[in-house]
């Protein structure tokens, strides 16, 4: 085994961060089977929209995943790097259940220019249904 760089440990340490917030880890379990819209992985995971919001912005400028707007609805899913990987490959083997998650088969979404999208924050409309009478 090769004794990691101290700008390697550094890099590694930093990233280790960025996945040590349990908000974090519970929207990127959530896109493990594929991509979901904002309110869904709001109903999921049980996030408010502001927090929400706030940690998809930062997952997504690190790279980690990837957003879609179709209208007014926007999309996230895991990115195609290494370091999703990486972060995909460590959620499936440290689940606490012991269960192992497989990915779907999904394409994943992409932006036409990734490094626009990186600049922007995270954006999302919620469209609620009037309550029926």
């Amino acid at each position: 085994m090769t004794l990691l760089a101290l700008e390697e440990s550094r890099n590694l340490a930093e990233w280790l961060r960025l996945l040590a917030q349990p908000q974090r880890l519970t929207i990127l379990s959530a896109l493990l089977d594929g991509p979901h819209a904002v309110s869904e992985i709001e109903t999921m995971t049980g996030i408010g929209q502001p927090t929400l919001s706030q940690h998809l912005g930062t997952l997504r400028r690190s790279g980690l995943i990837e957003s879609q707007r179709e209208s007014r609805a926007i999309s996230y899913c895991m990115a195609d790097t290494p370091d999703a990987a990486r972060a995909r490959m460590l959620l499936m083997t440290l689940r606490p259940d012991g269960q192992a998650v497989t990915p779907s088969a999904a394409t994943p979404l992409r932006k036409a220019n990734t490094q626009a999208a990186s600049q922007d924050g995270a954006r999302f409309a919620r469209i609620v249904r009037p309550l029926s009478r």
